[in-house]
């Protein structure tokens, strides 16, 4: 098993095939922890592969149902079959996670485990349900080009918090979620 988050993005895609589909992705991770299963997604809408029309929905969905189910403290997560059998083009994938690797690594060298309450049930599954209201903002900002960065991003650093055990970084996580509430409040009163 993997230490590091940088080794566990190469993991993400499929070397052997053309297209990485997301029931794949979500099998290599679901015995590592609510961590890595909330990562994977948000990184996919984070980086570049999130401007594929589509791509922010899909993993908005995937993060609320899997946040939803680690909430009410389900184990293992299930999905339907229509988001499991989704693809992402291997290659592209691969490419962005080569971009956002430097960047992983030295987020990493920041994370350590400090108020590790944050990351135990029952503050686990508050935390959970928190994303996944964050989760579903995601959908609504897909119309606003690069809007979907904010509630990505702040996934990301509160998956890496709740996979390192590192409550400040979950605290910083949830207030970014906190933003994102606020972007999509804007974005209605926009239409």
């Amino acid at each position: 098993m993997s230490n590091s988050i940088a080794e566990l993005l190469d993991e993400m895609y499929d070397e052997n095939s053309d297209k990485t589909s997301l029931g794949k992705v979500i099998e290599r991770f679901e015995d590592r922890g609510f961590g890595p299963l909330l990562l994977v997604p948000a990184l996919v809408a984070l980086l570049p592969t999130g401007a594929i029309p589509g791509v922010p929905t899909i993993c908005g969905i995937t993060l609320f149902f899997i946040c939803i189910q680690v909430a009410i403290g389900q184990k293992s997560p299930w999905l339907p079959r229509t988001l499991k059998e989704k693809e992402v083009d291997s290659d592209k994938l691969e490419s962005a996670i080569d971009k956002a690797k430097p960047y992983v690594r030295k987020t990493e060298k920041l994370l350590k485990p400090r108020l590790t309450f944050l990351s135990d049930t029952p503050a686990k599954n508050v935390v959970a349900a928190y994303c996944a209201i964050a989760a579903l903002c995601m959908i609504p900002l897909e119309a606003l080009p690069f809007a979907v960065a904010l509630p990505a991003f702040a996934l990301c650093i509160t998956a890496l918090g709740m996979t390192n055990r590192d409550g400040v970084f979950l605290a910083i996580g949830m207030t970014l979620q906190l933003g994102t509430g606020y972007l999509v409040f804007k974005a209605m009163t926009m239409m």
